[in-house]
């Protein structure tokens, strides 16, 4: 009997705390939501947008969207799961279709590079679905990014978010006179971000500066501030609430916890938003038993002095899940597991050996990480020099893209020019290079 008094004591306290941050959050979305805003996908049918009226229209509400080209094969094929997403999710998520080959500016701009890309896109923001054709992962992909994702909490809620999740954000508003705008940005990359496990926090309540880490503080000056590792760490954002580049960037490179595993949903973004990445590739039936160690290693990164200058973060991939691509990027197997390599995404270079010779060990990551940064290691290329030289065209080229496409003299004559120039690179360069490549990578086997 003690027991279940108990027991009914911990659920009554646990339903109150629920039910104080419901009704909290509910009155913050009444302050900007408008509660006559159309319903999303009302019809269950999806709405073709063009440049005309894309980004009015994904400016405020979220929208799923397949990017295609009426020629791709793959894109037929997956037009009848489309009409059935776009049927099932009526009431719920906005479903739209872009054809790349008469909004080509649009699929620039979200960085189409093949077809079909489903992307969810909400302002600035967007987020590139990964995973299988299957209607009912799609869906599940969809859905997740209709929760509120944002919780209001007041001071005495804060212990909890903050024992329960490594991240927490936590962003201060003035509720005598809200700025809405602002608060909009939030929420939006809130939804936008919510995939990494990080909560997103809002308050109103003054008494919580100070546990942010503001002392007589203005409280009519809003706030955001990132409670990392439950609270060992407190990170201001420093920037422009109102710049949605600044927030989504921010995010992107702050919400991961100390040790992350690299997804096909995650890698992208990963890769684009940290200078350098460790990667532990490790049997995914053994990760339970290597997270303590590394989360040490990470935690003694971020107490370091080079870690206010350099985004580094944690990962690891299962490498027997994703056997195919260590052995065609890292050229590992699974009987070379597990490893720890060093990646600069932004050069396509990596570190597998420490200034001794050695492979890395994970008791010596620290160690490498300032060997990296002084430059008294040299890095590899993950890329061979034909790969390399193409993405570099590419992004060339892609530099100019707005000025092509306004101008068809100057494009014709653009095309005609880099086909010559690969001709002559092709002739003249590569095979120099890849000869060097090859000799690279023969002392690594």
């Amino acid at each position: 009997m003690k027991y279940f008094t108990l027991f009914s004591v911990i659920l009554l306290a646990l339903k109150a705390y629920s039910s104080n941050t419901e009704e909290l959050t509910e009155n913050f979305l009444d302050l900007f939501e408008n509660n006559n805003k159309a319903e999303p996908n009302p019809n269950g049918q999806i709405v073709h947008l063009t440049s005309s009226d894309f980004e009015e229209k994904t400016s405020d509400d979220m929208w799923f969207v397949m990017f295609h080209a009426p020629w791709c094969g793959h894109c037929k094929q997956l037009a009848p799961t489309w009409n059935s997403v776009a049927y099932h999710l009526k009431g719920q998520v906005n479903v739209g279709k872009v054809d790349c080959t008469a909004n080509g500016k649009i699929c620039q701009q979200m960085n189409v590079q093949g077809y079909p890309t489903l992307k969810v896109v909400q302002g600035k923001e967007s987020t590139e679905y990964r995973g299988s054709r299957q209607i009912d992962e799609i869906l599940n992909f969809a859905i997740s990014y209709t929760s509120t994702a944002l919780t209001a909490i007041e001071n005495d809620d804060l212990e909890k978010f903050v024992s329960n999740n490594e991240n927490n954000y936590v962003y201060y508003y003035d509720s005598s006179n809200p700025n809405l705008k602002d608060l909009k940005l939030y929420l939006n990359s809130a939804r936008a971000h919510s995939n990494s496990g990080a909560k997103f926090l809002v308050t109103s309540d003054t008494q919580i500066l100070e546990t942010l880490g503001y002392e007589n503080a203005d409280t009519k000056q809003s706030k955001l501030v990132l409670l990392q590792d439950h609270n060992t760490k407190k990170i201001q954002f420093t920037k422009n609430l109102s710049s949605e580049n600044d927030l989504n960037k921010w995010f992107a490179e702050t919400k991961y916890p100390l040790f992350t595993e690299i997804s096909s949903q995650n890698s992208e973004e990963i890769m684009d938003n940290h200078d350098l990445v460790v990667i532990s590739f490790i049997d995914g039936n053994t990760v339970h038993s290597w997270t303590p160690k590394f989360r040490d290693i990470a935690r003694k990164w971020r107490a370091s002095k080079l870690a206010d200058n350099h985004n580094v973060v944690f990962t690891w991939i299962d490498g027997s899940k994703w056997s195919k691509y260590i052995s065609k990027v890292y050229h590992l197997e699974p009987t070379d597991l597990p490893r720890v390599i060093l990646t600069k995404p932004d050069t396509e270079q990596f570190y597998d050996y420490s200034k001794n010779g050695k492979l890395i060990h994970e008791d010596d990551i620290n160690e490498v990480l300032e060997s990296v940064y002084d430059g008294s290691i040299e890095p590899k290329y993950i890329d061979k020099a034909v790969t390399r030289a193409l993405k570099k065209l590419n992004k060339k080229l892609n530099a100019f893209g707005d000025m092509i496409s306004n101008h068809p003299i100057i494009s014709a004559a653009v095309i005609i020019a880099s086909f010559v120039g690969f001709i002559l690179f092709s002739i003249y360069i590569i095979p120099s290079d890849y000869e060097s490549y090859n000799k690279i990578d023969s002392k690594t086997q």
